[in-house]
């Protein structure tokens, strides 16, 4: 799975040709929202997400997000073994059996700076959220989760977009056993491509390492995560009717008698 998402990477790094601006409105990224309402869901692994996105004052950008999650142990997949049931078993082998976790959603714009092939965007995202869950062993599970990150996104085509930076995506679970968590330190590889005018499909694959913290966990762990998904605008809501005026035309006809 590795190898594949670094040739993804590669591949789509490749095709770049010289240009300033890449899809608007993204949401894995660090640009500024273009549009005043954007939605983005996904599928991955440890869970399937959907947020919706408001452009804010100047360089905020806010929203709330849901989480479906069926894997790992919310925030990551890993390799940790903690303790479910008194059976040890591997995060990264699905201690949630199934959960439903909300997110708030914020993103500060930092800065942009454009060079002769790529423009660049900087930014810092925060995401809190909580989760209500059942583990393998059918145990009720309660986590919390706060998530910092620093998105850069790398414009090199018209219609691609690199992503990358650096996430925190801290998460702690209490349960019937003992209560542990977990702090990955990510490094992300992701790709986000204009589709048309009002749908941007995306891809990311973060990876690195992570630190137990808890009883019934010890020492460092490989973590990682998984999504694919599209983002769009401009089709449900005020979105919708702003596009469909500024695309009619008005005809003035003059009559003489």
């Amino acid at each position: 799975m590795t190898a594949r998402a670094i040739g993804v990477f590669v591949l789509v790094l490749a095709m770049a040709s010289p240009a300033f601006a890449g899809p608007k409105n993204s949401t894995i990224g660090a640009g500024k929202l273009e549009e005043p309402m954007v939605h983005s869901g996904g599928v991955g692994y440890p869970n399937m997400t959907y947020e919706w996105w408001n452009r804010g004052k100047k360089k905020l950008d806010w929203g709330l997000g849901g989480d479906l999650v069926y894997g790992g142990s919310w925030g990551v997949a890993s390799s940790q073994s903690v303790r479910a049931g008194g059976v040890r078993v591997r995060t990264g082998s699905r201690y949630i059996k199934i959960g439903l976790g909300i997110n708030g959603l914020l993103r500060w714009h930092l800065s942009q700076k454009e060079r002769p092939k790529v423009t660049n965007d900087v930014g810092i995202i925060f995401k809190p959220g909580v989760l209500i869950s059942s583990n393998t062993s059918s145990d009720f599970t309660f986590g919390i989760k706060t998530e910092v990150g620093a998105p850069v996104s790398i414009d090199v085509h018209e219609r691609v977009s690199v992503v990358t930076g650096g996430y925190i995506p801290f998460t702690y679970l209490f349960t019937k056993g003992d209560d542990f968590g977990i702090i990955p330190l990510l490094v992300r590889m992701g790709v986000e491509v204009k589709a048309n005018e009002t749908i941007a499909p995306w891809f990311f694959f973060d990876l690195g390492p992570g630190i137990s913290v808890g009883k019934g966990v010890s020492g460092a762990s490989f973590a990682w995560r998984i999504g694919a998904g599209t983002t769009f605008w401009g089709v449900l809501g005020r979105n919708k009717d702003s596009s469909d005026v500024a695309e009619t035309e008005v005809i003035e006809i003059e009559v003489t008698e």
